[in-house]
């Protein structure tokens, strides 16, 4: 379904430190989209979701298990991020449709994009987001980008497709044309077929 875009998304990518992938399956889930924008493979196996904490907007751990039940998009992102500053606001104008249930959205910001660079707070996170006006967007932080590195993350903008089982059965990264047809109707159709 998402195939069709993963060229687009290569050339916003920003590449994050080199960490080895904690969880098997996901470096094939992951790394099956660098062929020509094509997989290298028929179709995904589902990668059940690492029970990782995340922090959110009242510094509460939350984790996305809650969330369980429903399909949902976890968007990884980092205020740094070129590819995020083109993706954020076509997902917040998205998140902005009456028929768009916010539940099945997660944003989490990394703590850290490069090694070397100054940790990100929640403070930062909420002051980026409010100073662009992104009121759809969580201002969620993966202290210790545990959550990034649990799921062999190596990019941001990255895009987590969760089934209402607790699966991973797709990842996007790169900024994506959320409000634009036909990708606004691949998502739509996508959180209402589990």
């Amino acid at each position: 379904m998402f195939r069709t875009l993963t060229t687009f998304a290569l050339a916003t990518l920003i590449a994050t430190p080199s960490i080895a992938c904690q969880r098997t399956g996901m470096d094939e889930l992951f790394y099956g989209y660098i062929s020509s924008g094509e997989r290298s493979y028929s179709e995904p196996v589902p990668i059940a979701l690492p029970d990782v904490q995340y922090t959110n907007e009242q510094g509460e751990q939350k984790s996305l298990s809650d969330g369980i039940g429903k399909p949902m998009i976890v968007t990884l992102w980092h205020p740094r991020c070129p590819g995020c500053k083109v993706d954020l606001p076509a997902l917040n104008t998205f998140l902005e449709s009456p028929d768009i249930d916010e539940e099945q959205f997660v944003q989490i910001s990394v703590e850290q994009l490069h090694q070397g660079q100054r940790n990100y707070t929640q403070d930062d996170v909420q002051g980026y987001l409010d100073s662009k006006k992104y009121s759809k967007i969580d201002g969620n932080i993966d202290i210790g980008n545990k959550l990034f590195k649990a799921n062999c993350m190596v990019a941001t903008p990255t895009h987590l497709m969760i089934n209402s089982e607790g699966n991973v059965t797709d990842v996007l990264f790169g900024a994506f044309p959320w409000p634009d047809s036909p990708f606004a109707d691949d998502i739509r159709k996508y959180l209402a077929s589990n």
